[in-house]
């Protein structure tokens, strides 16, 4: 009995140290409506995990028959149109989620504070990346094949990348064997982002949330619960809207017309794209005429968020509020992230090339910018004091 009670006792203090570690510990008082982004992205993906399992039970991954089961879902499954409709509105959110996530990160400076939680969120977003385009696939209407057809012909430019094409294939050209593998691994990958997403929230418990100033406020701190708790709900809330409307509202409002059309293996669409979600990534992988060249350069711009805490090393403070050039070069960047998404729907040819180069620079050239005249103003600022 004396052993139960000392063990009820362990538990006891487990769950306090746990509640204590999860919602009240110490935040900046000053975090804005940006800071909500990052709740409403674990509410979307428990959407999409729950509607895609939902969505999984009458899918069949066969090329001859995936068609065939998105009809059945889709006019004789209980409310099967309402949770396609709403896993497919919920990938824009979830991208758009993402993508401010991101901004915010970039000009509040977030990369400064934690190296390890920024390069977990790169990490996250490149898997979010992967499973939105495999879930792209598995309607198998015209863009799904020929968009499957171009991404994985791009690891042929690496050593070895022939046999790996073809091992993911399951063969020399793209069957059923490809798109039980895609189906696989979209099912597969969204519980691997969940446990890094975890993983995520525990970097930010390790040494806390960044703020607008940018300053320490270790000293001057409220707890997270009940303060940003309610706050969370209230984004909730208006998450729930924003999903309510895209899918019941506008269901089609990113879809390609093409993706409702069976697929052609012998005719090529003049233009093939993706999502607007990685138009801009499309776009410059088309803004090199040559194969290796364009997808080294997507590649490296996508990866190139992960040398900003490199880029940033010795600055003083973390925001831009302070720093109006690098505030300028933020809002040239995100005009110049909806100039590629525009660019990157169009057909490559004539000045949409030249466009696609000088969004590319634009946007390498914005991404280096940003943390280095942060840093050369503080030192500019800091000497002037001295």
């Amino acid at each position: 009995m004396l052993k139960f009670s000392k063990f009820c006792f362990k538990v006891s203090d487990n769950l306090k140290s746990y509640y204590y570690a999860a919602l009240k510990y110490p935040c900046p008082p000053n975090l804005n409506i940006w800071w909500n982004m990052g709740s409403m992205l674990f509410l979307v993906l428990g959407v999409q995990i729950v509607s895609g399992l939902f969505l999984s039970v009458n899918y069949t991954n066969d090329e001859l028959m995936a068609v065939d089961s998105i009809n059945f879902i889709m006019r004789d499954v209980n409310y099967g149109w309402a949770i396609r409709s709403v896993h497919m509105g919920g990938a824009s959110l979830f991208f758009a989620l993402i993508y401010t996530h991101i901004g915010r990160g970039v000009y509040y400076g977030s990369y400064m504070k934690n190296r390890h939680l920024w390069y977990s969120g790169v990490t996250l977003y490149l898997l979010s990346m992967g499973v939105g385009f495999l879930g792209y696939v598995l309607p198998w209407g015209v863009m799904s094949y020929w968009g499957l057809t171009v991404i994985t012909n791009m690891v042929t430019v690496f050593p070895g990348g022939s046999r790996v094409l073809e091992w993911f294939q399951g063969g020399y050209v793209i069957t059923t064997l490809t798109l039980k593998r895609v189906f696989v691994l979209h099912f597969l990958l969204p519980f691997v982002i969940l446990g890094m997403s975890l993983v995520h929230v525990l970097l930010l418990h390790e040494k806390g949330s960044s703020n607008p100033l940018g300053l320490d406020l270790s000293n001057f701190s409220i707890p997270f619960h009940p303060y940003y708790t309610s706050k969370d709900l209230v984004g909730f809330a208006f998450g729930l809207v924003a999903l309510v409307a895209l899918a019941f509202t506008f269901p089609k409002l990113t879809a390609d017309p093409l993706q409702w059309q069976i697929v052609d293996k012998v005719k090529t669409p003049a233009v093939i794209k993706p999502e607007w979600y990685f138009l801009y990534a499309y776009a410059i992988l088309r803004s090199i005429p040559h194969k290796v060249g364009g997808i080294v350069l997507m590649f490296f711009a996508i990866f190139s968020m992960a040398l900003l805490p490199l880029l940033s090393n010795g600055s003083k403070t973390q925001s831009m509020v302070i720093c109006p050039i690098a505030e300028f070069l933020f809002c040239i960047w995100v005009a110049n992230f909806m100039f590629l998404t525009v660019v990157g729907a169009q057909e490559p040819a004539g000045v949409w090339i030249m466009g696609g180069q000088l969004g590319t620079f634009i946007h390498l050239l914005c991404l280096a910018g940003m943390p280095l005249s942060s840093v050369a103003w503080e030192s500019l600022l800091f000497h002037e004091e001295e």
